[in-house]
């Protein structure tokens, strides 16, 4: 069979062709691998930190802005500053077991419930974070740490429902004012905000409690 001039073969043109085609396949999956790579160090290591020489205390309120996607959505409903997404209490402050207790969900699988995680943990999920100190008297705070400890004893699950009617599962704003109602009923706590059609405490109606302060801002 004669060959038209320099004319390649049919088939060997193919060969070249998926060889060529296969090569770019795998050099775009590789960049895309190293940018997804870039992106994960880039949020693993990036994690705010509180000004050296600021002071915990048991009992403290820690807020954050978290880095998922559905932060952004409950930040503009959370408060009227619009800055955080979820809420904490500070725990054995001033020591390397220094921890937060607190409630969220678990998109992953579908559950969640009041933990208690690290600070170091808490904040490396943050984008921003603040501590709030309350103006109560230390009895009122020995009360409300040991009722925060209490709802995580008993592994109260996350509150899908916002039913701020009973503590039998708790959203995250929920157990701060739980914890706080239960060492002092007489507190002017409320839930001020409605979402879907239920009363819901807002991070407003905790921080706005006369005579508490923000003590570190954490960027």
């Amino acid at each position: 069979m004669k060959r038209s001039g320099n004319k390649l073969p049919f088939g060997f043109t193919v060969l070249r062709l998926n060889a060529f085609v296969t090569r770019c396949i795998l050099s775009l999956s590789f960049l895309l691998c190293l940018s997804a790579c870039s992106q994960g160090r880039k949020e693993r290591f990036f994690v705010p930190a509180f000004p050296e020489g600021t002071e915990l205390r048991d009992g403290d309120l820690i807020c954050r802005l978290g880095t998922s996607w559905y932060s952004g959505l409950f930040r503009k409903k959370a408060s009227s500053a619009q800055e955080y997404s979820h809420i904490g209490i500070v725990l054995y402050a001033g020591t390397d077991s220094c921890s937060v207790v607190h409630t969220e969900e678990d998109p992953s699988s579908g559950h969640g419930g009041v933990a208690l995680e690290s600070l170091s943990s808490f904040l490396a999920h943050s984008r921003r974070a603040g501590i709030y100190r309350l103006h109560l008297p230390d009895s009122v705070l020995s009360h409300f740490v040991r009722a925060a400890l209490d709802y995580r004893e008993r592994q109260v699950p996350f509150d899908f429902a916002f039913d701020s009617a009973s503590d039998a599962e708790l959203y995250c704003t929920e157990l701060v004012a739980a914890a706080l109602l239960r060492a002092d009923s007489s507190l002017p706590i409320r839930p001020s905000i409605s979402v879907a059609g239920r009363r819901v405490y807002s991070l407003d109606d905790l921080l706005l409690l006369p005579g508490t302060k923000c003590m570190a801002l954490a960027n």
